[in-house]
């Protein structure tokens, strides 16, 4: 689990001022690094990653206001809806109505006239499902909330995260060495992926990326297949992957991993080749971050 406040200390501690987060997943730590007056520059190729980070790190003026809100979660009278469209997630993830509504909010998000309205719609709605899978397995520790006030209650929280810093952020969608590449920073944080990271991933990922590509099937094999870290199948591989990593941010003064302690032992030997000090920072038994200076 990344800590916001923690990167911001770390990052405080040395002195950094921007950071560049290359595969940033849901970008709300760089959210929180923005309102504290960091600048903020994410990447990643998951698109719906990308979509929420248009909402809420590049954005600085553009709200859901209510009648936005209603574009998003009610029907829209005369619009057919391709209801089916998630049949396939029926009696294994969700009821036939949920995955109804699912379509419903599938076509209006994507009528949506901004991207940072698209953004904070995708991530608002991202909620409601974290909230149906967790009551699917804890069903009597949770209440029965109908769908829509659900997606409105999300929804309309989404717009306390929008405003300016005064500085140049930027999302894009694209690998970790070409984000490295495109930008300049002081530091670069970034959460070091498993060696086999697809097989490990929520699964709640994968599933809202197929969601917003409005396809049941879809997966992230095709989307990670050919960047750095999804071609590694071994721990020399991995190795590797890091080492280019570290090459191609050589420019940036101040580089942070988090990741576990048995891992950073093991690249030791890569990090101390192209970094001049090394010091390791775990809070607790399952958050560890190794900050390396050039």
């Amino acid at each position: 689990m990344t800590s916001p406040s923690r990167i911001e200390e770390i990052l405080r501690r040395y002195q950094c001022a921007s950071v560049v987060d290359p595969l940033m997943g849901v970008p709300t730590h760089l959210q929180y690094l923005k309102r504290h007056g960091f600048e903020v520059h994410g990447g990643d190729l998951v698109d719906w990653f990308v979509r929420a980070g248009q909402g809420i790190v590049l954005n600085d003026l553009t709200i859901l206001r209510d009648c936005d809100i209603a574009q998003v979660v009610e029907t829209v009278p005369g619009h057919v809806y391709a209801v089916e469209r998630f049949k396939a997630w029926e009696g294994v993830f969700f009821t036939e109505e949920q995955c109804a509504y699912l379509a419903t909010w599938h076509d209006n998000v994507h009528n949506l006239r901004s991207d940072g309205q698209t953004g904070l719609a995708i991530l608002g709605l991202w909620n409601v499902l974290c909230y149906w899978l967790q009551k699917a397995q804890y069903p009597d520790d949770m209440p029965d909330i109908p769908p829509n006030e659900l997606a409105w209650t999300y929804t309309s929280k989404m717009s306390e995260w929008v405003g300016p810093n005064g500085r140049q952020n930027t999302v894009r969608r694209s690998d970790v060495l070409e984000t490295i590449a495109a930008n300049e920073a002081d530091a670069l944080f970034m959460v070091l992926p498993e060696i086999h990271a697809l097989r490990t991933a929520d699964a709640r990922l994968w599933m809202w990326e197929a969601w917003w590509q409005g396809n049941a099937y879809h997966t992230l094999d095709d989307t990670y297949r050919k960047s750095l870290f999804g071609r590694v199948q071994d721990e020399a591989q991995y190795d590797a992957a890091i080492a280019r990593l570290l090459s191609g941010a050589a420019d940036y003064r101040v580089v942070i991993f988090q990741s576990s302690v048995d891992r950073f032992a093991r690249l030791e030997p890569v990090l101390r080749n192209a970094r001049r000090s090394l010091e390791t920072v775990t809070p607790n038994a399952s958050e560890a971050y190794l900050v390396a200076i050039a």
